[in-house]
């Protein structure tokens, strides 16, 4: 059964084709399900007599959409795929574009069994459509229907995607999803913003080559790590860096630490990446470092922790990487997002609402000029370094909180959150529980629950008294190594003579 958001993207889809627009492409999140969107697309195509063919740039997609399919559509596809048995009669194929497109070549249309003369062809990962492959095969179906769906309809260049499709039907915001509890909430931290005076731009990011050599530095590498282990560690992690060197780099670094990591790249072969993935599920890998390869298609949901090691001025980029840690699972809370590269300063948040548009000479996306609650300034708590949108007192350890700008200014490489929301009274007393609970196993006198409690939100837990001992979750052991490790840097920060110890 769809979801009323993909039952109105379906409509908004109906709509566009009364409308007489036959080359249509769909805004949908990471997340969203757009499986399931074309899986109906597709079921509604074969109940009207139509043959469907579905081009995706990458073979575990192809064998994701025929599980869809098979499982909930009662549908089984034929398959172009290299090392594949081709089924061409079957009324839907699904297709990787390198594989098509080397086999419609081999002979003439008229007579290659492999041309698949469909009346609808969808294209998955849509804003590919405008590269050299898929205009060839799309030039061959340009009196049919065309649909496209992407999480970011926009080029290389942040143009819009005129050059292939007629309307966009915008579905639905990585907002309402959140809230609807379709998508795992992004809680973001942002270290310090790499200096990248120098750095050429080009299509509308910067330069690899020159990128690289700003950021793939043993400091930076050490930071990127040293802040996972102070609040995501044993979390499942996808790392993206600049180039191949960067990204060995990162994974020698996590594992120099004591952390299981390991490094995919476009030359990994599928196998590689299979089992690489079939580590991180039975738990045997943490992160894995990886560069461009994991950006679209990625589909774990129990990836809770996304790095980007790798600065950019590409929305579509940002967009791509960091919805991959949003998809929900059993027993996931949150997704924690690291800004290594000042992109959320660039990109903003995930959740920002933006306006897609088609135009390929202005920017393929804007934000709305009207909002509801206007546009909320970071707020920095200088105690806890924690960054949120709203309030005076630092929701965390209730600290009085100085303004800045639109910029978020960090220091001294921490570990800083953004936009953090208030706690609930239920959080409160999850937490009470959970400090009781640790002040049981350590031995601690009463007392200490109720000082690191108001330590944690500003406030005594005079409602929580009744409250009884509660396991201590991730996020807890995080936040108390956290403090532990601020509490020895201010140690080693003050005079001896300080301590009560006297000089030597």
């Amino acid at each position: 059964m769809l979801r009323q958001y993909q039952e109105k993207a379906i409509e908004g889809l109906r709509q566009a084709l009364r409308a007489g627009k036959k080359k249509i492409v769909m805004a949908l999140p990471t997340g969203g399900g757009k499986s399931h969107i074309f899986g109906q697309v597709i079921s509604n195509c074969l109940d009207n007599g139509k043959t469907v063919l579905w081009l995706v740039h990458r073979r575990n997609l192809v064998n994701q959409m025929a599980n869809v399919l098979e499982e909930h559509f009662e549908i089984n596809p034929g398959i172009i795929m290299a090392g594949i048995e081709s089924h061409t009669l079957k009324p839907v194929q699904l297709c990787t574009i390198q594989t098509y497109a080397r086999r419609i070549k081999l002979d003439a249309l008229e007579n290659n069994r492999f041309y698949i003369p469909a009346d609808v062809v969808l294209i998955d990962e849509a804003h590919r459509s405008i590269s050299k492959s898929y205009r060839e095969i799309i030039d061959l179906y340009q009196d049919k229907i065309i649909m496209g769906c992407t999480a970011t309809p926009m080029r290389a260049d942040q143009r819009g995607l005129c050059e292939v499709y007629g309307t966009i039907v915008d579905v639905v915001g990585v907002k309402e999803l959140t809230e609807n509890g379709h998508l795992a909430p992004a809680r973001y931290f942002a270290p310090s913003t790499p200096n990248l005076k120098g750095v050429k731009v080009q299509m509308g990011d910067y330069v690899v080559s020159d990128l690289d050599k700003k950021v793939n530095t043993v400091k930076l590498n050490g930071d990127v790590v040293e802040n996972w282990l102070k609040s995501a560690e044993n979390r499942k992690t996808i790392v993206y860096a600049v180039k191949v060197k960067h990204s060995i780099a990162l994974k020698d670094e996590f594992i120099r630490r004591g952390v299981s990591a390991e490094h995919l790249d476009a030359r990994s072969s599928d196998e590689e990446r299979q089992e690489v993935f079939d580590r991180m599920e039975m738990g045997d890998t943490k992160v894995i470092c990886n560069v461009a390869l994991y950006q679209e298609g990625l589909d774990v949901p129990d990836v809770s922790c996304i790095v980007m090691a790798r600065p950019t001025k590409s929305m579509g980029l940002w967009r791509q990487c960091g919805g991959r840690g949003l998809r929900p699972s059993p027993g996931k809370e949150d997704c924690l997002i690291f800004d290594h590269g000042g992109v959320i300063e660039q990109n903003g948040f995930l959740e920002d609402e933006i306006d897609w548009t088609l135009d390929g000479k202005e920017l393929a996306w804007s934000k709305p000029k009207k909002k509801e609650k206007g546009d909320p300034r970071p707020l920095k708590c200088t105690v806890c370094h924690e960054i949120f949108t709203e309030g005076d007192t630092c929701p965390r350890c209730g600290s009085p909180v100085k303004r800045f700008g639109k910029k978020i200014t960090t220091t001294n490489d921490e570990l800083k959150e953004i936009k953090a929301r208030k706690a609930t009274s239920a959080e409160k007393r999850i937490w009470f529980g959970m400090f009781k609970w640790q002040c049981r196993e350590k031995g601690y006198k009463p007392g200490w629950a109720s000082w690191k409690f108001k330590e944690r939100f500003g406030v005594w837990p005079n409602h929580y008294r009744d409250v009884e001992c509660i396991e201590s979750s991730q996020e807890f052991k995080n936040w108390i190594t956290y403090q532990n490790i601020k509490s020895a840097k201010s140690r080693l920060r003050t005079p001896r003579r300080l301590w009560g110890l006297g000089a030597k």
